[in-house]
């Protein structure tokens, strides 16, 4: 984790010696994922086999200076299973200031599976905004081109990677007290939209959308639980609408 903070601080000093620290946090957590809808795949294909709940341990890095912001995080996923079927998810995205609040928008996100059955890395370039935020809210849009780089092929033997469209998402956040509690509640969201005609055969869809809502405590200044309801539609290797909740103890450096 520290390493991915340094990584990140280390970026930012490219933006110019002037950049002005922020603010910043790191944190490492173990999720437990249940699968609760999407077992339908291409063409009615019962994937119910790949949606085995799972368990996954990450770390993650954000940090925010007077030119912007960036994100990562690293999880190593299906620990509790065999070798073969583990997989690995990476995403680094940044937000630098252009003119005021608008800002250059890029964010590479890179998956694959131990088997090889998946190895898929997307990249977004584009535009997004920082001017929506407070003391106790955050909303982060962004619109950008999509890239997808893959190995793999439609049902019918054509690659996918290449020029993918659009992607239109968000990151979302709200500080609220409930008695003496404190909680934090967070949504991100991606719609894809636009696919290439491979693509949108892969994935089952021209459009397709992905995210989660998370409920966040801090039971004290270094541990804090979560609970995530996440969805997607016409991804993941799902047809239509598909969901499952993720529980997270993490602990904040």
């Amino acid at each position: 984790m520290r390493k991915t903070l340094i990584l990140l601080t280390t970026l930012a000093s490219f933006s110019g010696s002037t950049a002005e620290y922020q603010f910043g946090f790191a944190n490492t957590y173990v999720d437990y994922l249940s699968w609760k809808q999407g077992t339908q795949g291409y063409n009615g294909i019962d994937v119910s086999e790949d949606r085995d709940d799972h368990i996954t341990w990450g770390i993650e890095a954000g940090i925010t200076f007077d030119w912007g912001e960036a994100y990562g995080f690293m999880e190593a996923e299906k620990l509790d299973k065999d070798a073969e079927v583990r997989s690995q998810a990476f995403k680094a995205s940044a937000h630098y200031r252009v003119h005021t609040n608008l800002t250059l928008y890029g964010q590479v996100y890179d998956y694959s599976e131990s088997g090889g059955f998946v190895d898929e890395q997307n990249r977004v370039l584009g535009f997004g905004y920082l001017g929506w935020s407070s003391d106790n809210y955050w909303f982060k849009p962004f619109l950008g081109f999509h890239h997808v780089t893959s190995p793999f092929s439609d049902p019918f033997g054509n690659n996918i990677s290449g020029y993918n469209g659009g992607m239109l998402g968000w990151n979302l956040g709200w500080f609220f007290n409930i008695g003496s509690a404190s909680f934090m509640l967070t949504n991100w969201n991606e719609i894809e939209f636009a696919r290439n005609h491979e693509y949108a055969d892969y994935q089952n869809g021209d459009t397709g959308l992905n995210g989660a809502f998370g409920l966040w405590y801090d039971v004290s200044k270094k541990f804090y639980v979560g609970l995530q309801y996440r969805y997607f539609s016409n991804k993941l290797g799902v047809d239509d609408y598909g969901d499952a909740l993720i529980w997270r103890i993490g602990y904040h450096f």
